[in-house]
């Protein structure tokens, strides 16, 4: 999902190109491109995924810059919406007009989700290539049972192909269930379920690669620490 677009104009003010009226002289002057085309109207929409560039050197805005946060039950995971969003509830984030969230987390489950401008890093974080780790507890209508933890760990066929749940610890005699996937399908974790037989009563992330919600409260931000960010980018073969 794409953060919140700037005018071009502003977004060059920001990566510290120059003055805005430094910057639109630029623009008009067609010195400016925007994936690889020319643009000419200070006016033009742009996002931290599009690739901006002053005479083919590519521009970006100062710095990544990597937060978790605790969503919690009834926000939506967007950067806008009619509804209250995430990004309503990060007011005092400088410049929160540059991040996005690292793929989504359904209106009703709470938890971990990170917020990014790291377009490249999101983009592997969420794509089933890296098969990076998330880890949800679910709370059942009804306990699961010992031959149902086998077949997650074999594979539940969905209508949209085979999902196989890494791994699975019980607790409060079946009715808690912690899971790990590798995958971000729509409502998967309630899928797999459903397709048990059973109806998930309430989801929450717990973990998302080797960043885990810690000591967050709901609807509390920290921003990653080096060391956490590096963990992220090796999960991701990335330097």
């Amino acid at each position: 999902m794409e953060g919140k677009k700037l005018r071009l104009d502003r977004f060059l003010v920001n990566a510290g190109v120059g003055s805005r009226s430094v910057v639109r002289d630029m623009i008009r002057e067609g010195l400016i491109t925007v994936n690889g085309m020319v643009v000419r109207d200070i006016s033009c929409k742009v996002s931290v995924r599009d690739e901006v560039s002053i005479e083919g050197r590519r521009i970006e805005l100062a710095g990544k810059r990597y937060y978790k946060m605790y969503k919690p039950k009834g926000v939506i995971t967007s950067t806008k919406d009619k509804d209250l969003t995430l990004f309503d509830l990060l007011v005092d984030i400088p410049r929160v007009e540059e991040l996005f969230p690292v793929g989504r987390l359904d209106k009703d489950a709470e938890g971990l989700v990170l917020i990014t401008n790291d377009g490249l890093l999101a983009h592997r974080l969420t794509h089933p290539k890296w098969k990076v780790r998330k880890v949800y507890e679910v709370y059942l209508e009804n306990p699961i049972l010992v031959g149902e933890v086998d077949i997650l760990l074999r594979g539940v066929n969905l209508k949209d192909g085979p999902v196989i749940v890494e791994d699975v610890g019980i607790s409060d005699e079946g009715r808690v269930v912690r899971i790990t996937v590798t995958e971000g399908r729509y409502h998967l974790v309630k899928r797999i379920f459903s397709a048990l037989g059973n109806r998930v009563l309430s989801l929450k992330r717990i973990a998302f690669g080797p960043i885990d919600l810690g000591g967050l409260s709901e609807g509390e931000v920290r921003e990653l620490e080096r060391k956490e960010i590096e963990e992220l980018y090796k999960v991701c073969e990335l330097k």
